[in-house]
């Protein structure tokens, strides 16, 4: 699940109301780092691991996915956007072209994910299969009112395939004068729409897995890409001092005010803050990654080995709750369990986890991206898929 870009042959046609931004990227490995950071927190959540609230990530790498999906999504829809616009071809095929490539991305270790849970006896996987296959998970836990545990995970491909669905519309159809505008209500429409559930006593999970409560995060993302794209985010470095100074201090205020937030009872209205207060932090962290983080702290998120955890990192998401339940009887019948000898079945766990998700990456999902990549051979431009990743959620 990498992130790249390769620079396109050509920029967006200008229209007489905007000047349209170049499409200018290059693959980023911090990018990578980050999002095994993630994956990492998602973890120590879902395996038990004890942390103070304060530094509690796992809900937080939920939003770093989205807004990091909405960025790339909005780069590679400007680049369809290009391409309908320079070809005779009309519009349907290339944006055939770039659902099948999410499908293609998503669908492999996601729908081996069922298979594996259906064939090995895992009930909810069974009983629910229509909602999973159909990505409607997110919107079926909505109306149940509670997590069906083994699977509740999968609420964030649901989410994210109906974002596919929506944002073409946003971009392709959206003139590029009102592109900011829009961002905006996106974001401030979550906000609203996280305390209106509030205020009206809705169910928690409502708020939390509806694309409706997770669109600011997205349009977050897509604002950072238009402001890359129009070589705002450039002159970032020549700012003051002072300026470079404050950023990342606001930044980190906003990531423990969130964590403080969270602590909040289910009625107070501020707790439907949360998200945004979040939204400031990896905003901040998205835009000093894309300029490109300097000194040891660049260095560390550019290491070989965590940037190669975030290119598996989706497999990792997709696989680790299955592995919790399968394995875990075993490690019980040899006296490993959460209270005895826990550190030994967590290092057991984690390294079956990343196991199967580097053969997947490998054998499974590497050959689909080959052949979505020849799908795309006669587009002007393209974007290695790991470009626009699949992402690996928290369910809170």
């Amino acid at each position: 699940m990498a992130i790249s870009c390769a620079t396109p042959p050509q920029a967006l046609r200008r229209d007489s109301s905007s000047s349209q931004p170049k499409l200018k990227s290059s693959y980023q490995p911090q990018l990578d780092g980050l999002r095994a950071l993630a994956i990492l927190g998602v973890l120590i959540e879902h395996f038990g691991i004890m942390m103070p609230s304060l530094l509690r990530c796992g809900p937080l790498s939920v939003r770093f996915f989205f807004v990091l999906t909405g960025y790339f999504i909005t780069l590679s829809l400007w680049r369809v956007q290009s391409e309908i616009s320079g070809s005779r071809e009309g519009g349907l095929l290339p944006l055939g072209r770039y659902y099948l490539a999410r499908l293609l991305r998503i669908g492999p270790p996601f729908y081996l994910a069922l298979l594996i849970g259906a064939v090995f006896g895992i009930a909810e996987v069974r009983t629910n299969f229509f909602w999973l296959a159909t990505f409607q998970a997110n919107n079926h836990f909505a109306f149940l009112g509670y997590w069906p545990g083994s699977i509740a995970h999968f609420w964030s491909l649901a989410v994210q395939e109906q974002f596919y669905l929506l944002w073409p519309l946003v971009v392709l159809v959206l003139p590029r004068r009102w592109f900011i505008p829009a961002m905006a209500a996106f974001i401030l429409f979550g906000l609203g729409f996280r305390i209106f559930c509030i205020a009206t006593a809705a169910n928690t999970i409502t708020r939390w897995v509806t694309l409706f409560g997770c669109i600011d995060s997205f349009a977050v993302g897509a604002l950072i890409a238009y402001l890359n794209e129009s070589r705002w985010l450039q002159k970032i470095p020549r700012l003051s001092p002072s300026l470079l100074l404050a950023m990342p201090l606001v930044a980190f205020a906003a990531f423990f005010l969130g964590r403080a937030l969270m602590t909040l009872p289910e009625t107070n209205l501020w707790l439907g803050l949360t998200e945004s207060v979040d939204e400031i932090f990896l905003a901040w962290l998205l835009t000093a990654s894309v300029v490109g983080i300097k000194g040891r702290y660049g260095s560390f998120l550019s290491w070989p080995p965590l940037v190669y955890l975030g290119k598996i990192s989706y497999g990792i998401y997709v696989y680790h709750v299955f592995i919790i339940i399968l394995v875990s009887p075993l490690l019980g019948s040899l006296g490993l369990t959460e209270s005895h000898d826990s550190f030994v079945r967590l290092v057991i766990l984690l390294a079956l986890t990343i196991a199967l998700s580097s053969l997947s990456w490998h054998y499974l999902e590497q050959p689909f991206l080959a052949w979505k990549n020849t799908l795309a051979r006669r587009r002007p431009a393209s974007i290695p898929e790991s470009t626009v990743p699949a992402f690996p959620i928290l369910v809170r």
